[in-house]
């Protein structure tokens, strides 16, 4: 009876990792994947490193007593918002890879943020090497963002819509649980040792490079034919460009997703505006090192998200993303209010349950992304709507953090700093009250998704 419940167990625990193996996958896309799963796995070591959350807490502690106070502060925000503005040049990427071929130019910039990485062990501890830190984490994330845009268009390629789905949130998966993993070792190790970052960064970047020989191997299902049409197509149809008349067109055609848009806004600079002061308040009031910091910022949401990502896809599946997001907003409310009580009682134990229910609705977030824009855009108009999307999402993500700081350093002078969060906790609350009345105008019509997904 043992021997059988300690199989039934084993048998339990293998599953999940056994359904990551390529031999899971159809013969058609086996190939592809087994080398994008290796490419993930190393190349996520170096990703994971220019993190926000992660960066935020090694600059606050690294630099602590050896920049000034206000400027470290605004570095913690900038660094923080980094992955979030670097979306901005989404457009740029499309533009310079249009005609060339995807797979070899998403090499060379994984080869840059290799580098970049790895001269940062170089970095020294002073306010010039502060400035050097954020000059070299900025130009990884503008890389990375290329990295992200081009990869759809090669997984559009690669793989039939009945599996691209699953082939992404395999690949997804296994990046945000290496990605929490990479920041429980890194902030361990730095307790320890803070000059441990020299060895570790370099390591990661020597890793990453395995990483970027896989993904050569990668190859792109009709890459001839789709060189051909883009370069004939000329640079006029390379796809959305940073116009901000075109963006208006767009927002002016479409009341409703400018409606959307505006809740997205609102919600977004919440959410945004959370990370500079929590590193800020888990440092400076409750004493954590790298170790508590990366727990609370980083390593704990992106574990739960697996979690919870089926959870929100049976939902999204089943309504427009409007309904979706008048439920899911909610998520970031509760968060976002775990984190406030925390900080005004002092109750450490709170912010690490506030940062499990951030992973819940990181999770719900990550799939609106990706598949939001769908339920209003025409087929051929896709492109242009998300490139809304991602114009506004890089404004925000860049405003929303020195916003924060500039509050949080305010309110501080009053002794009372940790209200900050009730400022996030009202904008998500605006956000998905916006949300739930933008759903009940639209009826009946909103009761499933605009596009079968």
């Amino acid at each position: 009876m043992r021997t059988d419940a300690a199989k039934l167990a084993l048998t339990y625990l293998a599953h999940p990792l056994a359904s990551f193996h390529p031999a899971r996958m159809p013969a058609m896309v086996r190939r592809n994947y087994r080398f994008e799963l290796v490419a993930t796995s190393f190349f996520s070591l170096v990703a994971a490193l220019v993190e926000g959350g992660l960066i935020g807490v090694i600059v606050k502690n690294a630099f602590e007593g050896v920049a000034e106070q206000r400027l470290l502060h605004y570095a913690v925000a900038v660094l923080a918002a980094a992955p979030e503005f670097a979306n901005l040049t989404s457009f740029l990427w499309a533009r310079l890879s249009h005609g060339r071929p995807k797979v070899r130019f998403i090499n060379t910039l994984q080869l840059a943020v290799a580098v970049i990485v790895g001269l940062i062990a170089l970095v020294p501890r002073s306010q010039a090497g502060l400035l050097m830190l954020g000059g070299a984490v900025i130009a990884a994330r503008v890389c990375l963002t290329g990295i992200i845009t081009l990869r759809a268009t090669v997984w559009l390629a690669n793989y039939p819509r009945s599996d691209r789905a699953r082939v992404t949130g395999k690949l997804s998966t296994l990046q945000s649980l290496i990605v929490a993993a990479v920041g429980l070792g890194v902030s361990t190790a730095m307790d320890l040792r803070p000059d441990s970052f020299r060895v570790y960064f370099p390591c990661a970047a020597a890793g990453a490079l395995v990483g970027v020989a896989a993904y050569a191997r990668v190859r792109v299902r009709g890459s001839r034919r789709m060189l051909r049409v883009e370069r004939e197509s000329g640079d006029d149809d390379a796809g959305p460009s940073f116009n901000p008349m075109a963006m208006w067109r767009t927002l002016a055609a479409d009341r409703r997703y400018a409606w959307f848009m505006l809740n997205m806004f609102i919600l977004g600079t919440g959410n945004l505006m959370l990370t500079a002061p929590l590193v800020i308040t888990l440092k400076d009031q409750f004493g954590q090192g790298y170790l508590g910091g990366v727990l609370v910022i980083q390593s704990i949401p992106m574990l739960v998200m697996p979690l919870a990502i089926p959870l929100w896809a049976r939902l999204l599946d089943r309504v427009h993303v409007v309904r979706f997001r008048s439920v899911h907003s909610w998520a970031f409310v509760a968060a976002q209010s775990l984190v406030l009580l925390g900080a005004t009682t002092g109750a450490l134990w709170m912010m690490y349950v506030g940062a499990a229910a951030l992973g819940v609705g990181y999770g719900g977030g990550a799939l609106a992304w990706n598949l939001g824009h769908l339920d209003f855009a025409p087929a051929h108009k896709a492109s242009q709507y998300m490139g809304v999307h991602v114009t506004l999402n890089g404004v925000r993500g860049l405003a929303a953090p020195l916003l924060a700081v500039f509050v949080y350093d305010r309110l501080s002078a009053a002794a009372a700093g940790q209200w900050v969060f009730g400022v996030s906790v009202v904008l998500c609350v605006v956000g998905a009250v916006g949300f739930g009345v933008l759903a009940r105008g639209m009826g009946g019509e909103g009761s499933e998704g605009g596009e079968k997904r």
